[in-house]
C-alpha cells in the first residue's frame, strides 16, 4: 500500500517563490496548498482537513504577519507542524512556537524538502 501523500500548506506573497517552492514540494510527492496571505492561509485551513505541515514566509504585505499565522496554527491546529522561513529577519526562539522551526533564505532546495518530510512525519506522529 502506498504512503499518503503529504500535505504541506505554503504561504508567501511573493507569487514566483510560492510557485517555485510549491513546485520543489510537489515535485517529491506533496500534495500542495498555496496561500498569498494570513486571511487565505486561516481560510484554507478552516476549509479542508489540516496539512501536515505549514511553510510560511514571515512578512506579508498587509495583514498580520508568518509568526502570527504560526501561533494561530500552533493553537487552532496542533497536529501541524510549522516551518518558519524568511531572508530578511531572524526572529529568536521565544517568539514563535515550540512546535515549530526557523529556516533562512535563500534556502537549499534538498533542506526544505527533507525538513517537510521530517515534519510530516513528526505530524502524523
Amino acid at each position: 500500500m502506498a504512503e499518503a501523500a503529504r500535505t504541506v500548506l505554503i504561504v508567501d506573497d511573493e507569487p514566483l517563490v510560492l510557485q517555485a517552492t510549491a513546485d520543489l514540494l510537489a515535485d517529491d510527492g506533496c500534495a500542495v496548498l498555496l496561500a498569498g496571505s494570513f486571511a487565505e492561509a486561516i481560510e484554507r485551513l478552516e476549509a479542508a482537513p489540516a496539512p501536515d505541515v505549514l511553510v510560511t514566509d514571515i512578512r506579508f504585505s498587509g495583514g498580520p504577519d508568518g509568526i502570527a499565522l504560526a501561533r494561530t496554527v500552533a493553537e487552532r491546529w496542533p497536529q501541524v507542524r510549522i516551518v518558519i522561513v524568511s531572508g530578511e529577519v531572524r526572529p529568536a526562539g521565544s517568539d514563535y512556537p515550540e512546535n515549530a522551526l526557523f529556516f533562512t533564505k535563500p534556502y537549499a532546495p534538498g533542506a526544505l524538502v527533507t525538513m517537510v518530510r521530517e515534519g510530516a512525519e513528526w505530524a502524523r506522529g
